[in-house]
């Protein structure tokens, strides 16, 4: 009966091993233009993903997942592109992505970065804004373009990494489901 009870826990604590849904926001204020129409003002970039998803190594992480740019003044608009959260440990600096160009739309440098992999919650941070400026990336209201940053002490970009809930990985469920199987084949014998 011992050994049913170790597999049981063995089990149970194998199942602290999840993956759950990830947000990434990035904010940094900007001049540029969404569509065609030119704005001065706070801009906004969210990527929801899932931190099982996550993928690089050797001090560079990436995670795709749909993504939107709210300008303030202007709406949100989707991108078209498929976008990716990604982090330079060396830089050290984390921000958003067009995955399809390989072109970073907006990024921030902070040194806690240095230790970061996009799979738990983070920041907000403030950084120094980065990006590459006056390049166009697709959205569903025509083109972001991001010419310059207008970040400063009072208005700092940001990088904010939030975790919702977690959900098991598939393969801790199968062994959560096999150990209380193998409990409960061995109780009904044992009975």
């Amino acid at each position: 009966m011992n050994w049913i009870k170790r597999a049981v826990l063995t089990t149970l604590c194998c199942a602290a091993a999840s993956a759950g849904p990830i947000t990434f926001t990035e904010t940094q204020n900007g001049i540029g233009s969404l569509g065609g129409k030119a704005f001065s003002a706070p801009v906004t970039i969210v990527l929801t993903s899932d931190t099982s998803t996550i993928t690089g190594g050797s001090g560079v992480f990436f995670d795709i997942g749909p993504a939107t740019v709210t300008v303030a003044g202007l709406g949100t608009a989707t991108f078209t592109d498929t976008m990716e959260a990604a982090v330079s440990q060396g830089c050290p600096c984390a921000g958003i992505s067009d995955e399809t160009t390989d072109l970073s739309v907006m990024f921030d440098t902070n040194s806690a970065f240095s230790t970061y992999d996009l799979s738990t919650a983070i920041g907000p941070l403030l950084g120094e804004s980065s990006g590459n400026s006056g390049l166009g990336f697709s959205t569903s209201m025509g083109a972001f373009i991001l010419s310059s940053s207008l970040n400063n002490e009072e208005h700092p970009a940001t990088f904010t990494a939030a975790t919702v809930g977690s959900v098991p990985e598939p393969a801790t469920l199968g062994l959560l489901t096999a150990g209380i199987a193998l409990f409960l084949i061995r109780r009904r014998v044992a009975g």
